[in-house]
């Protein structure tokens, strides 16, 4: 359940797997996702093991549950919307990069589950079992730049959630979902830059997903916080991640 949950965008939105197309300026990345693209070679970005360093990890949260990221390697693909300015949010929203990463790794964060008591009744029993499977999950991408790439893949993010307020249409393959409000989130400075959106898509059976979004830039890393709800507003990512994480890029 927990993982249906962090999964449940790429599902909804319809731009992952099969349903999107390949042949775009997305290529297969070594050591994490395979949606996020390699830098050209002698590009000096960081490795996708090096970036598996900086994840956070358990000791980093002890409040948190972390566990290593659920996607695995997809074909190429590439991004395609009804807006040009909009692309960079569809990319987030598919867990693909914004611009040519040399390497990417991932994360996923969730509250810990809540333990009945051994003496509980069934309902109490229940009840942490509800609790437990609708616990909030973030997850947290961290993909390296050559040069000025991670500025210019921020840049892009910030002149996509000023120009798209209005919303856009994402499409994957016949699919198409209607993101119909970007709204900008006031976030506390993280790294050395940060900037924080909500998406909300409307589904064809009237039904509303949020999704909120954290990026982080330090450096030559950009660091990506994902939460989705399909019952209501998403929280934003919890401040103690995005801290914690902030941290461990340096």
């Amino acid at each position: 359940m927990r993982r249906g949950v962090l999964a449940a965008a790429a599902v909804s939105l319809c731009l992952l797997a099969a349903g999107c197309d390949s042949g775009g300026p997305g290529a297969s990345a070594g050591g994490g996702s395979g949606a996020r693209t390699e830098a050209a070679p002698g590009d000096k970005a960081k490795s996708a093991a090096a970036l598996t360093r900086m994840l956070v990890a358990p000791a980093d949260l002890p409040e948190y549950t972390v566990e290593e990221e659920f996607r695995k390697a997809d074909p190429e693909r590439k991004a395609e919307t009804d807006k040009a300015a909009c692309e960079p949010l569809v990319r987030a929203q598919a867990n693909m990069p914004v611009g040519k990463v040399g390497g990417t790794a991932a994360v996923a964060v969730l509250g810990k589950a809540k333990q009945a008591a051994a003496d509980a009744s069934e309902d109490e029993k229940l009840d942490a079992l509800r609790q437990s499977a609708g616990r909030t999950g973030t997850t947290v991408f961290l993909d390296s730049y050559a040069g000025k790439g991670a500025e210019e893949a921020f840049a892009t993010l910030r002149s996509a959630v000023t120009s798209c307020t209005g919303g856009y249409t994402a499409f994957g393959g016949s699919k198409s979902v209607r993101v119909e409000q970007v709204l900008p989130v006031t976030q506390d400075p993280a790294g050395d830059e940060s900037l924080a959106c909500r998406l909300v898509l409307g589904m064809r059976d009237g039904q509303k997903i949020n999704m909120q979004f954290v990026f982080v830039r330090k450096g030559d890393v950009l660091a990506t916080f994902e939460v989705l709800s399909v019952l209501g507003d998403a929280p934003l990512p919890p401040r103690a991640v995005v801290d914690a994480q902030s941290r461990k890029l340096g």
